[in-house]
């Protein structure tokens, strides 16, 4: 029953047919040095003084028959050990109230248990670490309960939330009676099979490009994690914690036909706390982590996990592998020149992938059928097929003949290595002020850690000086360009530019308009009666002062809320906004007149139209609040690059006219999102429809653009930058920065 479990979230392609404190110096973490291969059935080195019949009693079924045949046990029948927790349990942490629904497994030094969070009734996973008697004396016991509570529970110290694809804990509880401890994750992610788990369920090995998309996804978290400052429970801040667990049980799979994702769980900063005293310890490094996720893709590779054999030093397990792969695997195990960080092992791998071999759907030529053949094609179907092929030339040659130098070819190039031909010097480029680009350039995320995008692309180099001086508008931005004051410009070209110029996509944006995404509330909120869409009509009454009441909304059965309208403060996505949304010159004049009375009052009241401008966060924060706590209906607008991956308010599918309402998001089985998906539990399994922006059928996206001269007689700096951003390894950093990137790589 668990296989099938297991099997059902895995694709099906996987199967065979049929300000900060003070930064503190941290303490050494002790754990395992090496992934070592698993330790045959029936054996248990933790718990092996428990006289259990299958000698593993962690996975005994005993413990579980126990509970069956007597809910108020406490320890298994057969040996002693402590019995599963039964169903309907409560008890209390730091941060709430839960409930244990169902034993669901166990996992490293750990049972899981499907649960919920009592106070807003979100699913959770429980998972229960053990300090039997017979294991840990009463001082050890002690010790490690205290230590638990201290170091399980991790967050990045300048307070973001960010999908980082690490299941941090939420709450961390030691039992003040029974031998036992809890770690509490948010939503189920902490449930999905692990790698050893897919291992044996599909019994064969990973593909290349399969493993692959292990290492990238494994790198840039290890690469976080190794870089990021962390607050832990005790106040104090860590810079950079090595995971010191890296192996096959504590890498999660999260799939569905399309892709999957890998999420790391089960830090040896709380893990280790309940192994034997006995055990060895050793200090886990930066290192170490590099070396054992090498040995997780050796597994991967081989598809063999009971083997304890296996060895990468023996050539035998080699023998299908691309060279470079190899190459690489064999630095990243240690077997070769090591690399000395996650940041430059994953540069390293960036440049394996265009030589991994391609999955070729090959189709068996089927035998012939006795059939009456045609020599000789009727001239009606010569005749069809020649129009359409002149058609098809005289719309590809309309198409570019109205667009000359767009480029709209996918990029070729993996790294910004590869990138030749940069003219060295300095360089000053331009855009407007509190754009999209200068958000943008300035972020550090998940692949960069504290390096910004601009650092990184001055980095790869050296002999380029870039010098950003934005201008007040898009207008003087392009004008600097054509009058030789500015060497390039990064632009979001909502309008047509002058044929003086060339330009080339980097990337795409679009605004998203939201309303409150309420979990205390849901049944009642706005995004699930508006059917989780809105039309570009409807956005011009509200804007315009014509809707005071969600109720006066035509085709809708809405609550009857009153209207607060937000607004960002940036002056682009304003402008953006009046262009594609408000579009005429009376709904634009309106608009003005009621954001101008707003300026000059921090709130203005117009004919029962509150209308505020607050940065991005704060509308977030204001939107939310005003629904739960006030009861009302609010509604803004920003970019989808400095939205996306907040949970706080739903974005709208927009509907243009006659056309289908059109989602920004899609979630991974291709569907968009819709009311009912939970945008906090399942992050990570959502993100930008590329395609959407791509064709520009979602009526609010536009195309981020390098803007450069056509005269060959200046330096092409700009064509080069857009060269640099349209790189494969550029395009995976802006899309982490919130960008929706030119294809997904």
């Amino acid at each position: 029953m668990v296989y099938e479990q297991i099997k059902a979230k895995l694709p099906q392609r996987f199967f065979p047919k049929s300000e900060n404190p003070p930064v503190v110096e941290p303490e050494p973490i002790l754990t395992p040095v090496t992934l070592q291969p698993p330790m045959p059935v029936g054996v248990d080195i933790i718990y092996h003084k428990y006289r259990c019949w299958t000698g593993n009693t962690l996975s005994c079924e005993w413990t579980e028959k126990t509970i069956e045949q007597n809910p108020t046990a406490k320890t298994c029948q057969t040996c002693g050990f402590p019995a599963i927790i039964p169903a309907k349990t409560e008890f209390r942490g730091y941060k709430g109230r839960y409930r244990i629904d169902k034993y669901i497994g166990n996992r490293g030094l750990g049972r899981l248990y499907q649960g919920i969070q009592l106070t807003d009734q979100q699913p959770a996973i429980i998972k229960e670490y053990l300090l039997p008697q017979l294991a840990f004396n009463a001082e050890e016991t002690r010790d490690r309960k205290q230590a638990f509570e201290r170091l399980a529970g991790l967050s990045l110290a300048d307070g973001r939330i960010q999908d980082i694809r690490l299941n941090f804990p939420w709450d961390a509880i030691s039992d003040p009676i029974a031998e036992r401890c809890y770690l509490v994750t948010n939503g189920n992610i902490d449930a999905y099979p692990t790698l050893r788990t897919y291992l044996k369920a599909t019994n064969k090995p990973m593909s290349e490009r399969e493993v692959y998309r292990v290492l990238d996804q494994g790198l840039q978290t290890l690469q976080f994690l190794h870089g990021q400052k962390f607050s832990l429970p005790t106040g104090q801040i860590q810079q950079g914690i090595a995971h010191g667990n890296i192996n096959l049980d504590s890498l999660l799979i999260m799939a569905d036909t399309a892709e999957f994702f890998i999420h790391l769980t089960d830090l040896t900063l709380w893990e280790n706390l309940f192994q034997l005293s006995t055990i060895k310890p050793v200090i886990s490094t930066v290192t170490q982590d590099l070396v054992d996720l090498g040995y997780v893709a050796f597994y991967l590779l081989q598809g063999n996990i009971l083997d304890t054999t296996i060895d990468p030093r023996k050539e035998q397990y080699w023998q299908a592998i691309t060279l470079e792969f190899k190459a690489f695997l064999f630095r990243l195990l240690g077997l070769d020149k090591p690399f000395n960080n996650a940041e430059e092992a994953r540069e390293a791998l960036l440049q394996v992938y265009q030589v991994l071999p391609r999955e070729i759907l090959i189709i068996p030529e089927q035998p012939e059928t006795p059939k009456a053949k045609l020599y000789r094609p009727s001239i009606l179907l010569l005749s069809i097929l020649g129009g359409l092929l002149l058609c098809g030339l005289i719309v590809w040659l309309v198409q570019r003949w109205k667009s000359p130098e767009t480029v709209m070819e996918e990029p070729v190039v993996c790294c910004l290595k590869s990138v030749t031909g940069v003219p060295g010097g300095k360089f000053n480029y331009t855009g407007e002020k509190d754009s999209t680009w200068s958000f943008i350039r300035r972020q550090s995320n998940l692949i960069l850690q504290n390096q910004t995008l601009e650092e990184k692309l001055k980095a790869s180099q050296p002999k380029l000086q870039l010098n950003y001086q934005p201008e007040d508008s898009i207008e003087q931005a392009i004008a600097s360009v054509k009058d030789k004051q500015k060497d390039f410009a990064i632009a979001n070209m909502v309008e047509p530019l002058t044929p003086e110029l060339k330009h080339q996509e980097f990337a795409y944006d679009g605004l998203v308009v939201f309303v409150a995404f309420s979990y205390s509330k849901r049944d009642k909120s706005l995004p699930r009666a508006l059917n989780g869409q809105i039309s570009i009509q409807q956005l011009q009454d509200l804007y315009t002062g014509k809707i005071t009441d969600w109720q006066q909304l035509k085709g809708f059965n809405l609550p009857k809320l009153p209207v607060n309208l937000y607004i960002p403060k940036d002056a682009e996505t304003i402008r953006i906004f009046e262009q594609r949304v408000l579009r005429n010159e009376e709904a634009i004049a309106t608009f003005r007149y009621l954001k101008q009375q707003q300026q000059s009052n921090t709130s203005f009241t117009y004919s029962g139209i509150n209308i505020t401008s607050l940065s991005n966060l704060e509308m977030l924060q204001k939107v939310l609040r005003d629904f739960e706590e006030d009861n009302i209906g609010s509604i803004g607008f920003a970019t989808l690059s400095q939205v996306f991956g907040q949970c706080s308010v739903y974005p709208l599918a927009i509907a243009d006219g006659n056309k289908a309402a059109v989602q920004t998001l899609v979630q991974d089985n291709g569907k968009p999102i819709n009311p009912n998906t939970d945008l906090c539990d399942d992050k990570g399994s959502y993100q930008p429809n590329i395609q959407v922006f791509k064709t520009g059928s979602y009526p609010l996206s536009y195309p981020l653009v390098v803007l450069y001269p056509g005269d060959n007689s200046r330096p092409p700096i700009g064509q080069k930058f857009a060269e640099m951003l349209r790189t494969a390894e550029v395009q995976q950093i802006l899309e982490k920065t919130g960008l929706v990137p030119l294809s997904r790589q």
